[in-house]
C-alpha cells in the first residue's frame, strides 16, 4: 500500500508542475492555514524542485513578480480570496503575471462568485480543487489539527457552533477520501448511547452530511470514477465519536509511542529535545522530529517498552559487533552503557543521533516508570478497565489499592485523576460518601473535580443511589485472551475490536449502521434493520469479474480526537488482514491533554465565558525528589522488566519494596496462573 502523506504529496506536486508557463518559472503562493497542511507531507526543498524561484505567503508583504506566473495554494475562505483579488486589481502593476489557482477544498458559491467577477480575467488563468484539508501525521493517520472542535462538539455552551462544526467536518472528510480516490465510499456510523445523552447524535448527523458532500460531489463530476491507481471495492468510511471508548484516553499506555507522549514532552507527537554528551565530553541539547524519516522510530513506536529497549539493546550491540575493528568496543548491559559508548564514536554521528534520540526517550521513560509508581497504577488501571485481573477473576481489593496510591505525595495529580476516573466508570457510577473519601485522599484541585464531573457528557454514570441495584456494566469487560499481552497492557481499544468484527463480518449493525443500503439500492438515507449484511454485494460497479481482488479500504474518523493507542490499531489491523485501514480525527490527544480539555467542557456560572485557547504546556508527570533513589536507566533492562514478585506478594507491594515506598494490602498473588506476561 502507498502511504498516505506520499499520496498527497504526489497530490500538490502534480497539481505545481501542470502549470506550464513560459520559461517554466513561477512563484508558489500559500496562506497559513496551507502551509501547514502542505508541511506535513512536502519540504520546502520538495516545492522548489519543480522550477519555483520562491514561496510566499499570502498575507504577508510581498515584492512584485511581474514577470513570472504565481500558483496559489491557498484555503477557500473569505480572507484568502480577498487577498488575491487585490493581488491583481490594488497593485499597480499586479503582483504576478497571471493566477492558477488551486484550492484545498470546494469554495462556497458566494465565494466563487466574488471571485469571478472580481479577479480580472486576463490573470485568472486556471481553477482547481485539490481535495486536501488536512494534515497527515503518518502513513496512515490524518489529522485536522482542530483541538477547538472538541469544544464545539462536546460542550453545552458551545452548542451553537455545534452544526457549523460538523459542516466543516464533513467537507474536511470529503478531501481525506478523494484525495484517496474514493469518491464514493460505504458510510458506516456509531449509534447514539443513552437516549438522555446530550450528544448522542452527533456520529449520526455527522454522517448524513458527510453523505450529503458526497452526493454533491457526484453531482457535480456527473459521474463517480473509481480510484486511478487501483481497482478495487467502495471504501468504508466509519465514523464514531469519543464516547465510542472513555477508558483508552485515560489509561496508561506502555507501547513506545504512546509512552512517550503520555510522559514526556513531545511538541505536536514530533519534536523532541534531549540532552546528549559531545564528543568533547561537553553535555548540550538537541531538537529531534519524530517522523517518517526515523526508520528506526517508524519501527519500534508501536512496540512495547520492554521489546523496544530490548532491540535497541540489540541492534547497538549488533552494529559494534560489525564494526568491531573500528570501535573495538564490549557488548553494552544497559542503557547507561549504550549512552556512554556513543559519546565515543564520533565517526558514526549519523548513527550516534538516531540512537541518542531513542535512547534518551527510552530512559527518561522508565525513570518516570519508576518514580511515579507506575507498576502499581497500571495494575489498578488494568483491573478497572478490563473488569479483570491477569488471571482472569474479579478484582476485589481495589479501593485498598488505590488508596495508597491516592495518599501518596510521589504520584501526580494526574495520575490521581485518571485513576478515580477508571474506578468510577468500571463501578458504573459510586456512592457520593465514597467519592468524597476517595476525593480527600487524593486531594486534587477543583478544575481536575471538574474534569471528573465532565466525563457525564459522554454518557459515565458518576454517582448512584444507595438503595439502587449495583449493575456492572458489561460493555467493555475483557478477559485476558492473548498469553503474550504484558500483564499491564491487556486492555484492548474498543475502536479496534469495532473494527475487527467489521472486518470479519461480526458486526452488530443495529450499532452501526450505514447511512444507505450497502448492496447499492437507490434508497435515500436508508438505515439497516437488524442483521447481517454481507458485504459481499457492497463492492462498486467497477469491481468486475476477472479483476485482482482487493481488499476494501477503511477510513476511520474519531470525532473529539483520537489517541495514540487507537492510532496504534491501525498499523496492527492492517498488518494482521493485510487490509488497509486508515484512521484520523479532529486531533491526536494524550491523556494530559483530554483531561485539561475535560477541566473546560463546562463552564462554572463563576467562570469566565473565556474561548477555548491551548493550555501552556506542563509536565504530565512531576519527577518526585531524586534522593535516595538510584539510577534505573543504568539497570539491565533485562533484570529490571523481568523482576516477579513472590506467589504470595502482588505486583504493588513488590514494586514498592524494592523501592522503599508504601506497601499496599496483598492481593492474593496476580502473577500466580496468569495468562499474560508481566512487565518485570
Amino acid at each position: 500500500m502507498v502511504a498516505f502523506h506520499e499520496i498527497v504529496k504526489k497530490r500538490i506536486i502534480n497539481a505545481i508542475k501542470s502549470v506550464n508557463v513560459p520559461g517554466g518559472w513561477k512563484v508558489v503562493v500559500v496562506d497559513d492555514h496551507s502551509l501547514k497542511v502542505i508541511e506535513s507531507t512536502c519540504t520546502t526543498f520538495d516545492i522548489l524542485e519543480e522550477k519555483v524561484t520562491l514561496v510566499e505567503n499570502l498575507h504577508k508583504p510581498r515584492q512584485p513578480n511581474p514577470n513570472f506566473d504565481a500558483v496559489y495554494i491557498i484555503t477557500p475562505s473569505p480572507n484568502s480570496v480577498e487577498k488575491v483579488i487585490e493581488d491583481f486589481t490594488r497593485q499597480k502593476p499586479p503582483l504576478y503575471a497571471g493566477a492558477h489557482l488551486f484550492f484545498l477544498s470546494p469554495l462556497d458559491d458566494p465565494i466563487f462568485q466574488r471571485l469571478r467577477s472580481s479577479l480580472p480575467p486576463n490573470f485568472f488563468k486556471s481553477f482547481e480543487i485539490l481535495y486536501i484539508d488536512f494534515h497527515v501525521r503518518e502513513s496512515q493517520v490524518y489529522s485536522f489539527e482542530s483541538p477547538p472542535s472538541f469544544f464545539k462538539l462536546y460542550s453545552p455552551e458551545e452548542s451553537p457552533l455545534f452544526d457549523g462544526e460538523l459542516k466543516k467536518l464533513s467537507r474536511q472528510l470529503l478531501s481525506v477520501c478523494v484525495s484517496l480516490g474514493e469518491e464514493n465510499p460505504l458510510i458506516r456510523f456509531q449509534r447514539g448511547i443513552d437516549s438522555d445523552h446530550p450528544t448522542k447524535a452527533l456520529p449520526f448527523k455527522l454522517a448524513q452530511l458527510v453523505q450529503a458532500e458526497f452526493d454533491d460531489y457526484a453531482r457535480n463530476k456527473k459521474r463517480v470514477s473509481p480510484p486511478q491507481d487501483i481497482q478495487r471495492p467502495r471504501a468504508i468510511l466509519f465514523i464514531v465519536d469519543r464516547s465510542i471508548d472513555m477508558y483508552t484516553p485515560i489509561l496508561h499506555e506502555f507501547t513506545y509511542q504512546a509512552m512517550a507522549n503520555d510522559v514526556l514532552q513531545i511538541e505536536n507527537g514530533k519534536k523532541f529535545t534531549y540532552n546528549y554528551v559531545g564528543a568533547d565530553g561537553s553535555n548540550a541539547t538537541k531538537d529531534a522530529i519524530l517522523d517518517e524519516s526515523d526508520t528506526i522510530w517508524v519501527d519500534i513506536r508501536h512496540k512495547h517498552m520492554r521489546d523496544c529497549i530490548d532491540q535497541l539493546m540489540t541492534d547497538f550491540n549488533k552494529f559494534l559487533e560489525e564494526n568491531s575493528t573500528i570501535t573495538n568496543k564490549d557488548k553494552a548491559a544497559n542503557l547507561n552503557d549504550m549512552k556512554k559508548m556513543l559519546a565515543t564514536l564520533p565517526q558514526f554521528q549519523d548513527m550516534k543521533d538516531k540512537y541518542s534520540v531513542h535512547l534518551n526517550i527510552a530512559q527518561e521513560c522508565m525513570n518516570v516508570f519508576e518514580n511515579e509508581r507506575l507498576p502499581d497504577i497500571a495494575t489498578i488501571e488494568q483491573n478497572c478497565a478490563t473488569g479483570y485481573t491477569p488471571d482472569g477473576r474479579h478484582p476485589k481489593t481495589l479501593v485498598e489499592d488505590m488508596v495508597p496510591l491516592l495518599d501518596s505525595s510521589f504520584v501526580s495529580s494526574y495520575t490521581k485523576v485518571r485513576v478515580l476516573m477508571l474506578y468510577i466508570m468500571y463501578k458504573n457510577g459510586i456512592l457520593e460518601e465514597d467519592r468524597r473519601k476517595l476525593l480527600a485522599h487524593a486531594r486534587i484541585s477543583l478544575p481536575e473535580n471538574d474534569a471528573i464531573n465532565n466525563l457525564l457528557l459522554f454518557g459515565v454514570k458518576l454517582i448512584r443511589s444507595p438503595t439502587g441495584t449495583f449493575k456492572k456494566t458489561k460493555k467493555y469487560r475483557q478477559k485476558p485472551t492473548d498469553p503474550d499481552c504484558y500483564e499491564i497492557s491487556r486492555y484492548v481499544p474498543r475502536l479496534k475490536i469495532v473494527l475487527e468484527s467489521h472486518i470479519n463480518k461480526t458486526i452488530d449493525h443495529t450499532a452501526y449502521p450505514y447511512t444507505r443500503d450497502p448492496t447499492g439500492d437507490p434508497d435515500e438515507g436508508k438505515v439497516l434493520p437488524q442483521g447481517p449484511v454481507s458485504l459481499r454485494s457492497a463492492r462498486a460497479g467497477w469491481s468486475k469479474k476477472g479483476q485482482t481482488t482487493v481488499s476494501p479500504r477503511i477510513i476511520v474518523f474519531v470525532a473529539g480526537g483520537v489517541t495514540y493507542s487507537e492510532l496504534r490499531t491501525a498499523y496492527e489491523l492492517s498488518n494482521k488482514y493485510n487490509q488497509e485501514v486508515i484512521i484520523g480525527s479532529t486531533h491526536v490527544i494524550t491523556p494530559q491533554q483530554f483531561i485539561d480539555d475535560l477541566k473546560r467542557l463546562r463552564r462554572q456560572p463563576n467562570k469566565p465565558n473565556q474561548p477555548y485557547s491551548s493550555p501552556q504546556p506542563q509536565p504530565m508527570h512531576t519527577p518526585p525528589s531524586r534522593a535516595g533513589n538510584q539510577n534505573y536507566s543504568g539497570m539491565n533492562p533485562a533484570s529490571f522488566f523481568n523482576r516477579a514478585p513472590s506467589s504470595s506478594t502482588s505486583a504493588s507491594s513488590a514494586s514498592s519494596a524494592s523501592s522503599g515506598g508504601y506497601h499496599p494490602p496483598q492481593q492474593g498473588g496476580y502473577y500466580s496462573g496468569s495468562r499474560s506476561k508481566p512487565f518485570f
